[in-house]
């Protein structure tokens, strides 16, 4: 074999090798943001307050709705009335037929 022959012959396989060897290389790089997982935090504990006087704004909102429902009990009280009132028969008209 001539020189030259031989000297294509290795850098036809040293190509080769280098086109072997490549892809396998770069895929092995270093990452350079690795996946760490986060601690999970512990769950927060909910805080009972403990309540023991008296709530205003509860009572405040049942004096409201009772108000309320007087206010619309006195009302129909005086509709209801009213016109019971106007229903008055002529006791001329009552028995002349």
């Amino acid at each position: 074999m001539s020189r030259n022959t031989r000297t294509f012959r290795a850098a036809v396989t040293a190509a080769v090798a280098v086109a072997t060897i490549a892809p396998a290389a770069a895929s092995a790089r270093f990452d350079l943001n690795p996946y760490v997982p986060l601690p999970t935090p512990a769950p927060a504990v909910p805080v009972v307050r403990e309540s023991g006087g008296f709530d205003w704004g509860d009572a405040g909102i049942g004096a409201a709705a009772g108000v309320g429902a007087s206010i619309l009990a006195v009302g129909g009280s005086l509709t209801t009335k009213s016109r019971r009132s106007r229903r008055t028969v002529n006791p001329t008209a009552v028995g002349t037929s």
